[in-house]
């Protein structure tokens, strides 16, 4: 008798067709489940995000109260 051990694999869709990165030793009939991480265009539009300006920061003191601040904020 044979033991699998089967670990978790990675693959690209290309022209209707899973390409696995790398050989697997799984028997004949392992059902798998497959999930799309990202798609190229969900990559690509991260990278063509333009840069956010946030202007200047000023250092921080013991005298801020940033939840007090963030709490009148949301108030208002």
């Amino acid at each position: 008798m044979k033991i699998f051990q089967m670990h978790s694999a990675t693959a690209t869709f290309r022209n209707g067709r899973l390409e696995l990165t790398a050989a697997v030793d799984w028997p004949d009939g392992t059902q798998v489940e497959v999930t799309p991480l990202t798609s190229p265009q969900q990559r690509q539009s991260w990278l063509s995000l333009p840069p956010l300006d946030v202007g200047q920061f000023r250092e921080l003191t013991s005298d801020d109260d940033l939840l007090g601040e963030m709490l009148d904020d949301s108030r208002n």
